[in-house]
């Protein structure tokens, strides 16, 4: 087995992750130091980021303030975001709009002025977007500036764990998907930025690939985590497929309509109707089907409407025309004559890492950014338009701590072992056919027992099963075939998919409130007096470890939420 040790036999920053977080951590990392390698499982333009569409958060309009903007932040997160956080990630927002501008990022403007979209939860219109297709036009202005500042990638590296001693992170042990050998490396200082984690859930927006590899080696190597109950769930994918339908089309006008052609928003969010936050949005739709005013795809099942039809074409046209050629091409469907079918799905993790306002976990010399990290800027609900600024706000703060470590040069001496065999011997014994049906159990499990809406009762059943499908993955039957080796790599994906689910499992079992998107049908309150704290867990000689720490509170005390 051949040890490589990247540049220079180690490196100074090492990120794990090409998408926006990551390649936003890279260049500013890159003022400090040329001795810098990102390890990306894909090639960098597949990454998950390129799918956003929505939009990016800032304040650009004469009516709006940085203080509108943090109480928006504050409210939507249902009060548990910590309020430093969500300062620095507000006073930071336009700062990077502005980088990205100066990078080649084009923002749709009117009369060269700023035409954001008003998303959920939000006072204003701040969600600024790129000919609707605003991930993309990031993640392309951000990779040509790697490029230009020749910042090393390594594709299709999966990485396996890390390497840390007496709490301190060293590096990590890495799968090179080309050649099937697993190596060691070595820095000063790394950086997770795995993004998503969202195909633990058959039913999600997220791509096949965001499989929670981030969190799950942090956790495996004994780093707290944060809030990782609180899922968000997307109210408009598309029935069947689970494309998201962006929330830019409630804010152009879509209705969401239930069996009777009732607008019924009405009901849940007089004020806001489809524009409130999407835990509300997301809640009702349920509330509607189970209250049997859903509709009924005899494939699918139930559903209820996202109507364009009272929509102006040139409207259309103009704002969504993502949507209509998406529609057209794909369902076959004008949406200016009929209503597309959706239903809600798992779109983002609010939880993971726990990091402080300077990235720092709570292992030395690793830090963590965008959706893999928790710095509990969105708290038990996100807002639309807030993820992207987050992983540019705090992908860059991530990056810049690098000037703030003294390089140890003989780092590449440090006897860092690992145990190879452990790893070849999964190599050699992987059968893919069971790794698929482990991994399908799975999402049905997690978007049975572990969704919208949750009881004890199924939560502790789900554990249960959890257990008994990692035992039957730890045992992973001899698979002979030529595709043992180049399944490997799904193999390490199922197993932090597993590790990842325990931990929403057990935080969600843990509180017994409702607050966000996590509501509990046996404690369907928000709990201010026992619950104003953030779940914290630990893996701890295979045991899980949970503890709490208090909400950080500095201008806004809890209030009622109402839209």
């Amino acid at each position: 087995m051949t040890v490589i040790y990247c540049l220079n036999k180690f490196t100074d920053v090492l990120i794990i992750g090409s998408g926006i977080a990551g390649l936003r951590a890279s260049l500013e990392a890159s003022k400090y130091s040329d001795n810098i390698v990102i390890l990306s499982k894909l090639p960098v333009m597949l990454s998950h980021s390129v799918s956003a569409a929505g939009g990016i958060n800032s304040v650009s309009i004469p009516d709006d303030s940085i203080k509108s903007y943090f109480e928006d932040t504050i409210k939507g997160s249902d009060y548990l975001a910590d309020q430093d956080a969500v300062s620095t990630l507000v006073n930071h927002a336009n700062s990077e709009i502005d980088y990205l501008e100066k990078i080649g990022v084009d923002f749709d403007k009117s009369d060269k002025e700023y035409s954001p979209n008003k998303l959920g939860g939000a006072k204003f219109s701040r969600a600024l977007n790129s000919s609707s297709q605003i991930g993309l036009s990031i993640m392309q202005g951000l990779y040509d500036e790697v490029k230009k500042n020749n910042i090393q990638i390594l594709e299709n590296w999966h990485v396996l764990d890390l390497l840390v001693d007496n709490n301190r992170c060293y590096g990590l042990i890495a799968l090179n998907k080309d050649n099937y050998k697993i190596e060691k490396f070595l820095s000063h200082l790394v950086i997770i930025a795995t993004g998503p984690a969202g195909h633990i859930y058959s039913d999600t927006t997220n791509s096949t690939n965001c499989t929670g590899d981030g969190v799950a080696i942090a956790y495996r190597a004994g780093a707290l985590l944060k809030d990782m109950e609180f899922v968000q769930f997307h109210p408009t994918s598309l029935l069947g497929s689970n494309i998201l339908i962006t929330e830019r089309s409630r804010s152009v006008g879509a209705y969401l309509l239930n069996k009777n052609g009732e607008r019924f928003m009405s009901k849940y969010a007089p004020s806001s109707l489809e524009l409130a936050p999407r835990d509300i949005v997301s809640r009702s739709i349920i509330n509607e089907i189970n209250e049997n005013l859903g509709l009924n795809d005899p494939d699918y099942g139930d559903y209820v409407e996202l109507s364009f039809t009272h929509l102006e074409n040139s409207l259309i046209d103009e704002k969504l025309s993502d949507v209509k050629e998406l529609a057209s091409s794909l369902l076959n469907i004008d949406i200016k004559k009929t209503p597309l079918k959706v239903i809600p799905a798992q779109h983002y993790m609010m939880g993971g890492i726990k990091i402080n306002v300077d990235c720092e976990t709570s292992i030395s010399h690793l830090y963590a950014a965008g959706e893999c990290s928790c710095p509990s800027v969105h708290g038990a609900n996100r807002l639309g338009g807030n993820s992207l600024i987050e992983c540019l706000v705090f992908g860059k703060i991530a990056g810049s701590q690098i000037k703030n470590h003294s390089k140890i040069h003989d780092i590449d001496s440090l006897n860092i072992e690992f145990n190879i065999s452990d790893y070849s011997n999964i190599m050699d014994n992987v059968d893919s056919d069971y790794i698929n049906i482990i991994s399908s159990k799975l999402q049905s499990l997690m978007t049975s027992n572990v969704g919208i809406i949750r009881t004890k009762k199924l939560l502790e059943q789900s554990l249960q099963d959890l257990y008994i499908l990692k035992k039957q993955a730890l045992s992973h039957p001899i698979d002979n075939s030529d595709n043992s080796k180049s399944s490997g790599h799904s193999y390490f994906e199922l197993l932090n998919m597993l590790d990842v689910a325990e931990t929403i499992i057990s935080s969600s079992i843990i509180r017994e409130e409702s607050r966000g998107s996590h509501f509990r049908l046996d404690f369907p309150s928000r709990n201010d007096k026992d619950w104003l704290n953030h779940v914290i867990i630990q893996l701890s000689n295979s045991n899980v470890i949970s503890s709490f720490e208090s909400v950080i509170i500095n201008n806004i005390v809890p209030d009622s939420r109402s839209y």
